[in-house]
């Protein structure tokens, strides 16, 4: 489903300015407390009791000095006109994800420097428009608008939920959408891959399919998993060297997909067979394991009378990617050849292939 784009904001020290404007009354050492507590500036928010280390105080004290600060800082807000711009910003994209957002999602949309992420949770924490929802087993850390119906978001989660457990499959957007429409008419199709977007049950995976977050097919654990999922997705056999290629080009893998380790594990798992020269088809399209004439033995066996030379080629070809004269020569040099081309597996032992 292709996304709205918002702007980020480029001037990174706008919500730095806000916070400096709203607590520019408040005591210093209380703002202090607050900018460790929030993490201003830094990655880690300090604890109540790092921070009550730091004064000589009780964790107890800081959480009282620190919710008086916040008290006497919501109080000035309401009427500071920066305070109220960035409320704006952020209602703008509240707004246009039908009033939900991960938190992580809002802060990529809204500022370009990880140190400033602390500075719009600290805003976000003194407005009545929003509301922050914890990361819970359901949903993601998650801002929302004030007025939003979180009991209506989870009935919309809970029938996705159930209509991928009908289907026990990833789905394309498209497909999952026209699913959800049938136990749930009239929903925008924007708002309910926003509300998915909240979830961390449900995720969408590469190829535009959606499905539940621990699937393989969503979040592919290993090489093994990732080159499973690029060749069922690519529908054909592919060589280990482009499946490198497209689990990178697909991000499935932080790091750099080294062609050779997927040609090592393919090589070792039973689901994958080797068609041809470094390329990979999966078992369960039916292919074999085995050299060309061990595919040979098992059609011949499995035919109650001798195959045409072509009937053979045909079928050795639908499971393997090698050239006619291959099984031409294998053809000839393995197996019992009779009148009119035709073949069949000689009653004496097989010869062992070179």
């Amino acid at each position: 489903m292709k996304k709205k784009s918002v702007k980020k904001n480029k001037d990174s020290l706008f919500f730095k300015e806000v916070v400096n404007s709203i607590t520019k009354d408040i005591n210093d050492r209380a703002v202090a407390m607050i900018a460790d507590r929030f993490g201003f500036g830094k990655k880690d928010p300090k604890t109540l009791g790092e921070i009550g280390e730091t004064y000589g105080i009780t964790r107890e004290r800081v959480r009282q000095i620190i919710k008086e600060a916040i008290h006497k800082v919501k109080h000035k807000s309401k009427d500071d006109e920066l305070f109220k711009v960035a409320e704006g910003k952020l209602n703008f994209v509240l707004e246009e994800k039908h009033g939900i957002i991960t938190k992580k999602d809002l802060l990529k949309r809204m500022i370009e420097d990880v140190e400033d992420e602390n500075f719009v949770s600290f805003i976000l924490h003194c407005s009545d428009n929003f509301k922050v929802i914890e990361e819970e087993s359901e949903i993601e850390e998650t801002v929302i608008l004030h007025h939003f119906d979180l009991g209506f978001w989870k009935n919309i989660k809970e029938k996705a939920k159930g209509i991928l457990g009908k289907h026990n499959k990833a789905l394309h957007a498209n497909v999952f959408f026209e699913e959800f429409l049938k136990v749930h008419p009239g929903l925008e199709k924007e708002m309910f891959f926003n509300f998915l977007e909240a979830s961390k049950e449900i995720k969408q995976g590469v190829f535009e399919k959606w499905g539940i977050h621990n699937w393989k097919e969503i979040s592919p654990k290993g090489v093994r998993e990732k080159a499973h999922l690029i060749i069922k997705e690519n529908n054909k056999p592919l060589h280990f060297r482009e499946v490198a290629k497209l689990i990178d080009k697909h991000k499935l893998s932080k790091k750099r997909t080294h062609p050779q380790t997927v040609h090592n594990e393919l090589i070792k798992d039973e689901k994958f067979v080797l068609v041809g020269r470094g390329t990979y088809a999966l078992k369960e399209w039916g292919y074999q394991r085995g050299t060309v004439k061990d595919v040979i033995n098992e059609i011949l066996i499995k035919s109650s009378e001798p195959l045409h030379q072509d009937e053979v080629i045909e079928k050795v070809l639908s499971v393997r990617n090698v050239k006619k004269t291959t099984v031409i020569i294998n053809l000839n040099k393995f197996f019992q050849k009779s009148e009119k081309q035709r073949y069949s597996v000689k009653s004496n032992k097989i010869k062992k292939s070179v």
